[in-house]
């Protein structure tokens, strides 16, 4: 049978509220909060402490802080990724970057959802303890290509892949992939043109 974080990273239905999924973010808020205090400044200690909450990290990557996880775990960097200040990924499945890639101020990479009906969305009885219900997720992997840009305030929801040298405008909401060097932008966000226009 498989373990809560399993099934999450599987793409399967899961308990979002799951005590050992819990324990897991707990945890990884320390590490957050250690990297958080360090300068972006002393690449060699943010280095270690990227490598001490992600998954894998590369080479040197530069994040400002404010910077939030949920687990840090999925999350795969390559080397010299910039995060500017007020990122949030919520990495619930894992989220690869490239090399070079630049993350705008207050993006947002969101890899769990919930099914739409309330009915499926939660079970009111959950025999693993508090809260008293269930809350069902879903998550899908995130993925940047290398020398991407994501704009400030985008929001990349569940399952997207934005290729290599893609570019996405600032405030855009991105549902559906982005090939390799295209600009998309908008709310849902369309393709505008290549790069190379």
């Amino acid at each position: 049978m498989k373990t809560p974080f399993e099934k999450m990273i599987a793409g399967e239905l899961y308990n979002g509220a799951d005590p050992t999924l819990l324990e897991m973010q707990a945890k990884a808020q320390a590490r957050l909060d250690a990297l958080n205090a360090v300068s972006p400044d002393d690449r060699p200690a943010q280095l270690a402490a990227m490598r001490a909450l992600f998954g894998t990290v590369d080479g040197p990557c530069i994040i400002k802080p404010p910077f939030t996880v949920e687990f840090g775990c999925n999350i795969h960097l390559g080397a010299w990724v910039f995060v500017n200040n007020g990122a949030t990924f919520l990495d619930s499945a894992p989220i690869t970057i490239g090399e070079r890639a630049a993350i705008g101020p207050n993006v947002q990479l969101v890899t769990a959802t919930h099914p739409v009906r309330p009915a499926d969305r939660f079970t009111d009885t959950n025999p693993e303890g508090m809260p008293p219900f269930i809350v069902h997720n879903i998550a899908k992997p995130i993925t940047i290509g290398a020398y991407a840009w994501i704009g400030a305030g985008a929001i990349i929801m569940p399952g997207v892949t934005i290729g290599a040298g893609a570019v996405v405008g600032a405030g855009s909401v991105v549902t559906r992939d982005v090939p390799d060097r295209m600009i998309a932008a908008g709310n849902p966000a369309k393709i505008i043109r290549s790069v190379d226009d």
